[in-house]
């Protein structure tokens, strides 16, 4: 059986079951948003957490070993690693969400503005019928680092070195960090470099993937709008 192309088959419906139809799609897709983007908060309020908990007992003591920022390295790739998944998912349901806010919500609040194609239907229908991400992994990942990430990658980094050049005395040379960057069996001359071009990694990944794009959900800041919606209020 043929699909209906639904801008024939809402030309068909009466307005009370189109603006319930939608009023449900939009709160049941507003919760999807809402319940992914509380996991994304989940996954950086524990990638936070380690990394305080790791950091205060790194250096609580002058021998506490310095391995544990490196480790806080890997939880941190790893946490992020999982929240760019959760990122692709939330995007999905807030996708839709704005997508009905801005061609349906909004020219049904404001009947000056004229309703010359309904295209977005058709993309929404399909949207429905076979969902799919609207970005690469990649640029989930992208995104979260230049959110939070990269900049808790860039402290953990910074510590760690802090350590080195503090504990267990403050060093007076270079290469005494070096030496005292050695990690397990492995030398700190190589550890050191090694470190130096993971962050250097992290930079470029933040720095040239493609940007999410969020004007068309940015929230404007401006003293004149604010002005003149409290007097149209």
């Amino acid at each position: 059986m043929k699909d209906l192309d639904p801008e024939d088959f809402i030309e068909q419906q009466s307005s009370a079951d189109i603006s319930t139809t939608i009023a449900h799609l939009y709160r049941g897709e507003m919760q999807r948003s809402y319940t992914w983007r509380t996991r994304l908060d989940t996954s950086t309020n524990w990638a936070i957490l380690i990394l305080s908990a790791l950091i205060t007992w790194t250096f609580s003591d002058p021998h506490h070993p310095h391995e544990l920022l490196l480790f806080a390295l890997l939880f941190i790739a790893i946490l992020l690693g999982i929240e760019a998944r959760r990122f692709m998912y939330y995007n999905v349901w807030h996708s839709r969400v704005r997508a009905l806010e801005t061609d349906y919500i909004s020219r049904t609040l404001d009947p000056d503005i004229e309703v010359t194609s309904r295209e977005w239907l058709k993309l929404l229908a399909e949207d429905l019928r076979s969902p799919h991400f609207k970005i690469p992994y990649w640029h989930a990942i992208s995104h979260r680092l230049r959110r939070v990430y990269v900049w808790l990658f860039t402290l953990t980094v910074l510590l760690w070195f802090g350590k080195l050049a503090m504990h267990p005395t403050p060093a007076d040379s270079l290469s005494k960090i070096i030496i005292r960057a050695e990690f397990l069996t492995i030398s700190g001359v190589v550890v050191v470099p090694f470190i130096l071009a993971f962050i250097f990694v992290i930079f470029l990944v933040t720095i040239t993937n493609p940007h999410y794009d969020e004007d068309w959900d940015k929230i404007f800041k401006s003293k004149t709008i604010m002005e003149d919606w409290k007097k149209k209020m």
